[in-house]
Formats: structure tokens, C-alpha cells, sequence
């Protein structure tokens, strides 16, 4: 971590309850019986970029493997019980606002044990961009991004190129548009605050590839992480480590 840049802390969401994958936070994954958010807390375990990380939660599930990591840690790892009325399913905006009250002075790095794939490395690269891009540059937040370039309609028609000129362009050639994915969000905490928001009026666009990006949202996208983790990362596969 640079000594000449603010902290980045990790701020992981995990409320109780799931209305599309039951118990999606916590039931087994592979071969961590503590799911998606053990993975979550061990990748961030070995992150070299972060400096703290604070859970936030209503899930005594959450707590009990947070607790149970806690030796895997060498900097700060925080549970905070989450107030039963932010707790609920409903627009984020006043759970944005109270955020930034309970997190530390610096960056604030917020991401989701639902990107099972965002490991280490792609959490040290998202602080990375953010001191070059940000603290350096002209951007005043970062967030992740999936690149799309593919024929797009929409109701009115098509949306992703002017077919007037060119009916079907190679897509290569498409003007890029950006899907956010809701992997890392990445700004100061005290602008988080000012803004009442996770991102800023020119977020640097972190660009995340497909298996990185991959969000579990629905039945089949659990289980489709599931078979891509059990094959490619499960710590019980002989040389290979947890993603």
C-alpha cells in the first residue's frame, strides 16, 4: 500500500434474506460451507491494498463466519449489526447515507460477496486505478464495468449503431457502452457523504472481464458459479488456491 495514499477500506454488504436465492449469502458454495461470504472475506484476507474491512449485517449467520475468519486478517476486519430499518428490501439511497457514518477516514471500497470472482487481484487493481485515476487524475470515483459492444435494441429500434450507414457493422467497431456490474465502487468516504452517493458525476470506468464481473443474482447463476468454482478454484483441488 502506498504510505503517500489515504487508506482504501472495504465496505461488504450482507443483509439477511434473499428474495430470488434463498439463503444465497450464506448456504454452502463448493467447498466453503460459509458460501459466497466466506469466499468474499477470504479474497479480501489476501487483498495487499486494503486496509480495513467492514461488514455490515442482520445475519447471525454473517457474523458467525466473519468470527471464524477473523484469524486469516492482519489489519481490521469490523462487524457492524445493520439497523433493522435499513435492513429491508427498498431503494438504496438511505442506506447510502448511512454508510459513510460508519466507516473510516479514506477511500471507500464497496463490493459484494456476490461477485464471486473479484478476487485479490482484482480488488488491489481497483485501488490501484483509483490513486492513478483519481487521487491523480480527473475522475472523482471509480466503478466496475462490463464493455458491451453488440448489436442493441431497444423498443424504438436499434440503439447501438445508426443503421441508416451501416446495417450490420463488424462489432468491433461499435461505439463501446458500459454495463455497471456492481463489482467494486471505489470513492472518498467524505464525498460519499457530501453526495449521498457510491459514485461521483465522473467515475474513472473500471473495465472488468466476463468471469471477474460474473454477479449472482438468480438460481441459475448461483449454481453456474458454483460448477466454475468447484472446477477451477476449490481449495481442495491440489495446487490451486481460492479465487
Amino acid at each position: 500500500m502506498a504510505e503517500t495514499s489515504p487508506p482504501v477500506h472495504v465496505f461488504l454488504p450482507c443483509r439477511a434474506g434473499s428474495q430470488r436465492v434463498p439463503g444465497k449469502n450464506t448456504r454452502p458454495f463448493g467447498d466453503l460451507p460459509g458460501g459466497l461470504t466466506e469466499l468474499k472475506l477470504r479474497q479480501l484476507a489476501r487483498s495487499r491494498e486494503i486496509a480495513s474491512v467492514t461488514v455490515s449485517t442482520d445475519d447471525a449467520r454473517v457474523i458467525e463466519i466473519a468470527e471464524g475468519l477473523r484469524p486469516l486478517f492482519d489489519r481490521p476486519l469490523n462487524v457492524i449489526p445493520r439497523p433493522e430499518d435499513l435492513a429491508i428490501s427498498d431503494s438504496l439511497d438511505r442506506f447510502v447515507s448511512y454508510v459513510p457514518t460508519i466507516m473510516p477516514e479514506g477511500g471507500l471500497l464497496w463490493t459484494h460477496v456476490t461477485s464471486p470472482f473479484f478476487g485479490p487481484e482484482e480488488l488491489d487493481r481497483a485501488v490501484t486505478l483509483y490513486r492513478e485515476h483519481v487521487l491523480e487524475g480527473a475522475f472523482d470515483s471509480l466503478m466496475g464495468v462490463s464493455r458491451i459492444q453488440n448489436f442493441l435494441w431497444d423498443e424504438n429500434g436499434c440503439i447501438s449503431h445508426d443503421r441508416a450507414a451501416v446495417k450490420w457493422p463488424q462489432t468491433q467497431d461499435l461505439k463501446p457502452i458500459y454495463e455497471v456490474n456492481s463489482s467494486v465502487f471505489l470513492i472518498d468516504r467524505d464525498e460519499m457523504a457530501r453526495r449521498q452517493d457510491r459514485t461521483g458525476d465522473t467515475p474513472y470506468l473500471m473495465d472488468v472481464q466476463k468471469l471477474a464481473a460474473y454477479d449472482v443474482d438468480w438460481p441459475d447463476d448461483f449454481e453456474i458459479a458454483e460448477r466454475i468454482y468447484t472446477a477451477f478454484f476449490a481449495r481442495k483441488a491440489e495446487g490451486r488456491a481460492p479465487c
